[in-house]
């Protein structure tokens, strides 16, 4: 049964990274290289210039904002000074991709994604003293899970090992959501992750009975108020990345809406 479940995650996974942008259209830029070989000019040529261009188009800061800002901008950020007086009795921070290298400083094993949220997690759990610090994310093949690194991050910064809960079993938002839902049945949770997964973790909590309140971090549609130089307006991997960012989420809340129809 294990195996079983084992392989339909790394299938899952497996397909949801050959549908983000870069190597589905390296794909399609590879099939019409064929049909060009082929003397399929006309198609040929369409699917390689399609391809291109569109690779070009999400590797520019203003289309990759216009993908994810709609997505980071449903729940606002979580602000301590200006919160409603109320208790939370819990912190939830979510797991993200980590390495764990043991050669390396602590930091240094955790990508930026988990470096937000658990210096959001630390940061909340100074600000109320008293909740519990719920930890999550397996190892996946590392030596240590998300979930123990962020547990070792928060008691470097003063948090004690007595407040943390650390999940290292959960593969992914899904399984976070079942584990942790019932730990928080009847108590005030905040919930920390990324900006732009919060939307479908949010769904995924609700769906498991939990309304816990959203404390989303790692915001990457920024932007100045200075007057930008043109250069800026040129493709980068650094907005390839947060277009396929956002991809990546919408296609989680495609897989998520469809898992509600059955």
């Amino acid at each position: 049964m294990s195996a079983c479940v084992g392989s339909g995650f790394l299938l899952k996974k497996w397909l949801g990274s050959l549908l983000l942008p870069l190597p589905l259209l390296l794909i399609i830029s590879v099939i019409g290289l064929m049909l060009l070989l082929k003397q399929h000019k006309r198609s040929g040529g369409g699917l390689v210039l399609f391809a291109l261009f569109s690779l070009c188009l999400l590797s520019t800061r203003p289309v990759a904002n216009a993908l994810i800002r709609p997505l980071e901008s449903q729940y606002p950020p979580y602000l301590v000074d200006a919160a409603i007086e109320h208790s939370v009795h819990d912190i939830i921070v979510l797991g993200a991709a980590q390495v764990a290298d043991p050669r390396l400083p602590l930091l240094s094993q955790l990508g930026n994604a988990a470096l937000e949220r658990i210096s959001e997690g630390v940061h909340l759990a100074l600000a109320y003293p008293d909740a519990r610090l719920i930890v999550s994310g397996y190892a996946g093949g590392e030596g240590r899970s998300s979930a123990e690194l962020y547990s070792a991050v928060a008691q470097r910064f003063g948090i004690d090992k007595s407040r943390i809960i650390e999940l290292p079993e959960p593969k992914d938002t899904s399984e976070e959501a079942t584990a942790i839902a019932p730990l928080i049945k009847g108590r005030q949770a905040l919930l920390v992750t990324s900006a732009s997964h919060m939307p479908r973790a949010m769904r995924l909590f609700i769906k498991q009975g939990a309304e816990p309140i959203a404390a989303p971090v790692g915001h990457l549609a920024k932007e100045s108020r200075a007057k930008l130089p043109f250069y800026t307006y040129l493709p980068n991997a650094r907005y390839l990345e947060r277009s396929e960012t956002a991809w990546h989420e919408y296609l989680g809340l495609l897989k998520e809406a469809l898992s509600r129809q059955r």
